[in-house]
């Protein structure tokens, strides 16, 4: 199999990593396998008017910004850019200092993954989080 050679890895917060206040299956040991094999991470969230603060309140306990590359975390609340715009997907880029196709957004809804894709990133839908991240994990030998 031939396995992209992905540098940043850019997930979506609700219902791909988390989902009422708790990590989803497989979650939270994706973002720590890839840190530890060298892979950027970041995250790409819709937050509307919500700051920070107001958004650590809906995640869990445990969940902490600080595991995510600081220049990566794109909140739309702070952007001022909203998925599924393409123009969300270009800042990813811009702020990775990577050519798209060394990123990937890795999110639950098909109209991001899409825009994500005309944006020259790679892309994966997690429907079913328990067994995706395990397919993840192979996609990308980790």
């Amino acid at each position: 199999m031939i396995r992209p050679a992905i540098k940043v890895v850019f997930f979506d917060i609700g219902n791909t990593l988390v989902g009422k206040k708790k990590w989803l299956p497989g979650a939270k040991e994706i973002v720590a396998v890839l840190k530890a094999a060298k892979v950027r991470v970041g995250i790409m969230s819709n937050t509307g008017n919500m700051d920070r603060e107001d958004l650590e309140k809906l995640l869990p306990a445990d969940f902490d910004f600080g595991a995510f590359e600081e220049s990566l975390v794109m909140l739309s609340s702070e952007t001022g850019v909203e998925k599924p715009s393409l123009g969300a997907f270009s800042l990813a880029v811009q702020h990775s200092n990577c050519s798209p196709w060394e990123t990937m957004f890795v999110g639950e809804s098909l109209d991001e993954t899409f825009s994500a894709q005309m944006a020259g990133m790679h892309a994966v839908r997690i429907a079913d989080p328990a067994s995706d991240y395990q397919s993840l994990r192979k996609l990308l030998g980790v």
